[in-house]
């Protein structure tokens, strides 16, 4: 499992509520993403800061899907043990 960056961590320390529950379920979950998350700069955040991604899906008219990285994915597990 790759090992968040400082910078990550750093983010990952300020992120919003709704930002740390979106990472959360992307960690359980690969979904498609809405027009409005797409939308969503606080959403969108987490994927310039890399703790998510997203795919074009092949075959499904183009749609997005997201999910959370493997950095995502740790500091989303720190989160949950009260470590950030």
């Amino acid at each position: 499992m790759t090992k968040p960056t400082r910078l990550q961590i750093d983010f990952a320390k300020v992120m919003t509520i709704k930002q740390r529950g979106v990472l959360n379920s992307l960690c359980m979950f690969d979904c498609y993403m809405s027009a409005s998350e797409i939308a969503d700069e606080e959403l969108r955040e987490l994927v310039r800061q890399k703790l998510a991604m997203y795919s074009v899906q092949p075959g499904i008219d183009g749609r997005l899907s997201w999910g959370a990285t493997d950095a995502g994915r740790a500091i989303s597990h720190m989160i949950r043990r009260g470590k950030l």
